[in-house]
């Protein structure tokens, strides 16, 4: 289990923050209408206790799952550039690995699965900037963005979802009932 310290300073979230939380619940319950999965609803304690791992993985600058008892989670390091659809659709892309006629853990589709999973009620978002002078670990260079050729930031993102009642137990038949084949088609992502 990773080292998981409680802080009790206070914070206020920013526009910016809100409008990225905003956006990331909206593409998930895209996602989810499409699988026949109940919309999430942001969860305040998911989202400090998510931003306070964030932080952590940030100053650390390596990835690592926090294993909060009950607690699904998705994190990932991206390029600050992108948007939460953008990370959202990239979670979800896993969906062309995942075999719905053999439902269970399958490898390279846990964040596609979490994501939809039908019994998840709540979710809870942090994010943390890194600039580019700050990240040194090797693991954390990525190709150098370019948008019409020309090369944009190199700075990067850790993001934390935090999902509650998790997902992907491997436990009789719960694949099959919480990852469904999807029911509509809304739109062309993934």
């Amino acid at each position: 289990m990773a080292e998981y310290e409680e802080d009790t300073s206070s914070s206020t979230e920013s526009d910016e923050d809100f409008s990225f939380k905003s956006q990331f619940l909206l593409a998930h319950n895209k996602y989810r209408k499409k699988h026949d999965a109940p919309e999430l609803t942001l969860s305040e304690e998911l989202s400090e206790l998510a931003q306070r791992w964030a932080e952590k993985l940030a100053a650390r600058q390596y990835m690592a799952y926090c294993e909060l008892t009950g607690i699904g989670e998705n994190i990932t390091f991206f390029p600050a550039h992108m948007t939460p659809q953008q990370i959202v659709d990239y979670w979800y892309t896993e969906h062309r690995k995942y075999e719905y006629e053999t439902p269970g853990w399958q490898t390279g589709s846990n964040y596609f699965t979490q994501l939809i999973w039908k019994s998840t009620k709540e979710i809870g978002i942090g994010r943390k900037m890194l600039p580019a002078a700050d990240c040194e670990n090797g693991s954390l260079k990525l190709a150098k963005p370019q948008q019409n050729g020309i090369v944009i930031s190199e700075d990067k993102q850790i993001v934390v979802a935090f999902y509650r009642p998790a997902g992907n137990s491997n436990r009789p038949g719960l694949f099959a009932a919480n990852v469904r084949k999807p029911v509509s088609d809304t739109d062309n992502h993934g």
